[in-house]
């Protein structure tokens, strides 16, 4: 499936940018899964995929560091722990510039070599990758690197968990508490979820959080958890009805949130921000439903048309509502350990991007 978007951008090289006859990468890559800030090493001097039938080349210039990357590399989600002797180099997405392509590989695309593209893919802290030619999005020239580094896989899934949402209560959403609302995805699904006239309850941890989303996206009552009574807030604020609680903080918040919910209500999970265990106990006598959202699962249990219709929303919001993608922060890849420390700060406010 090819994945070229709305508009196409001129020949473009972003400042600082050149074409690079290099035959060789940097990349950052873990031997072994453990903690981030202990087993992520940056390398020079790789060699280079060679280009396949309908490939391309991308020079890489950003790529975000996602939460679930450093899970990943701290093996959160795996059952094993082995060794990866190759080594593993982490990242989910990226931007850059096609620098080469498989003869006929960006026929009918409508992108060319030098253009900007944005794309999903496995390992993408790197400074190249060799991708399908299907796999690129193109970057229209009013949005930045920094912009189109966040786009995509944040969008999908906010777009994701709406669809997860509306099937697991087999109704559009009355209402939603959204957890997690000042995070990339909760600000994404907040965006979203106001443009269908859904009512918003977001939650936040704090004060500050919550005046500083207000000011950003204005809709629906913000509440702040750091404060005494703030369930009874949500309650109030529900009027009593709360069908759909949309997490992404797991722990002590699942737990709550099934103290909240109607009977027969869902909780659709997105993330794991928080730490701690959750107790379920509510979930069996009120018949409420626990259902995770998760983008490794987009590609499969999406249909084509909606996998489409999220790309070209992801390109859509990044032109007009770029707000939701500010204060980011961009590291060299040489910086990784104080990368891996802005995403894991408590203070964090925005992304965390690698230049690459």
């Amino acid at each position: 499936m090819k994945f070229s978007l709305i508009t196409k951008p001129r020949h473009y090289e972003p400042r600082g940018y050149r074409m690079s006859n290099d035959k060789t990468d940097r990349r950052i890559a873990h031997y072994q899964f453990g903690k981030p800030e202990e087993v992520l090493r940056l390398e020079n001097d790789q060699p280079r995929s060679s280009l396949g039938r309908d490939s391309v080349r991308v020079r890489l210039t950003r790529s975000m560091i996602h939460p679930a990357d450093l899970q990943l590399v701290a093996a959160h989600y795996s059952p094993t722990v082995d060794a990866v002797p190759e080594g593993r180099v982490p990242g989910m997405e990226g931007v850059g510039v096609v620098e080469e392509a498989a003869p006929g590989a960006l026929d009918g695309t409508g992108i060319e070599v030098g253009d900007r593209v944005a794309f999903l893919a496995e390992s993408t802290w790197q400074s190249s990758l060799v991708l399908p030619a299907g796999s690129l999005v193109a970057i229209p020239d009013d949005i930045t690197d920094d912009v189109a580094s966040q786009m995509l896989l944040n969008t999908i899934t906010a777009r994701l968990v709406l669809r997860v949402a509306q099937r697991t209560l087999g109704t559009r959403p009355s209402r939603i508490v959204l957890t997690a609302a000042s995070s990339s995805v909760g600000k994404l699904i907040s965006v979203l979820a106001l443009r269908e006239g859904i009512p918003l309850i977001r939650l936040v941890r704090s004060e500050a959080s919550a005046a500083r989303l207000a000011a950003l996206l204005e809709g629906g009552d913000i509440i702040a958890t750091e404060t005494e009574g703030w369930q009874d807030a949500v309650r109030s604020a529900a009027e009593g009805d709360i069908p759909l609680v949309i997490d992404g903080v797991g722990g002590e918040m699942v737990t709550e949130s099934g103290w909240l919910l109607n009977q027969g209500g869902a909780l659709i999970s997105f993330g794991l921000l928080g730490k701690g265990s959750s107790d379920l106990t509510m979930y069996l006598p009120k018949s409420l439903t626990l259902r995770g959202a998760s983008i490794g699962t987009w590609q499969t249990d999406t249909d084509p048309d909606d996998q489409a219709r999220d790309l070209e929303v992801a390109v859509e919001i990044a032109r007009s509502t770029p707000q939701v993608f500010e204060g980011s922060t961009v590291f060299e890849l040489s910086d990784i350990r104080n990368a891996i420390d802005a995403v894991t700060a408590p203070t964090k406010q925005g992304n965390v991007l690698l230049s690459i």
